[in-house]
């Protein structure tokens, strides 16, 4: 994203060509406020042809708007952070309706002041709302984190117990850009877990 649409396209070319080797899928990371997403919709309409599941980080710092316009334009599954969504009682119910995943780091999310502190932060209302969530660490050398810590969070903030994490591990899986094969190793896993 940083580098602009003109590199985008080369990623994409590159992942495409690679797409089931290496590349499970195709995604965008890094500033949102860097560019529209339309200006890198050639890259994605690319990887989406060739049958790649895409994903982008939208909302965490862009509002509602650009959550939409990366749903429209982009045409992804998953959404990276997506936290300010919950702005947008229209959209958050969209993006429940089409089945789209959001990935949120509550985390970095806090950390950064995306959302406010932990009691504020919008997973609970956005997983209540029926949208798909799951529960990720972003970057944990940077933010000195764990899927543990990641976890702890929602459990005691929002006294979530096995139950939803449970429900939050098989989102993850439903959502994982990843093989038959892989995905029956992980629910097998997650089963004895």
């Amino acid at each position: 994203r940083h580098f602009g649409p003109d590199a985008a396209k080369p990623a994409a070319t590159c992942a495409v060509e690679t797409f089931g080797n290496f590349i499970t899928g195709f995604g965008m990371a890094g500033g949102e406020l860097v560019g529209r997403p339309k200006d890198y919709a050639y890259a994605f309409d690319m990887a989406r042809e060739a049958g790649m599941p895409l994903t982008c980080h939208a909302g965490e710092w862009g509002g509602p708007d650009m959550v939409v316009d990366t749903i429209n334009d982009l045409k992804v599954k998953r959404i990276g952070h997506g936290v300010n969504a919950i702005h947008d009682a229209n959209l958050v119910a969209e993006i429940a309706d089409k089945g789209i995943t959001l990935e949120v780091c509550p985390g970095s999310n806090v950390f950064l002041k995306a959302t406010g502190d932990w009691a504020d932060h919008p997973i609970r209302r956005l997983r209540d709302a029926g949208v798909k969530v799951t529960v990720s660490t972003d970057d944990p050398p940077f933010f000195g984190t764990t899927m543990t810590d990641e976890f702890d969070m929602p459990a005691q903030t929002f006294d979530w117990g096995e139950d939803d994490f449970n429900a939050l591990n098989q989102t993850a899986l439903d959502a994982a850009f990843c093989d038959a094969d892989t995905r029956a190793s992980i629910a097998k896993r997650l089963e004895t877990a």
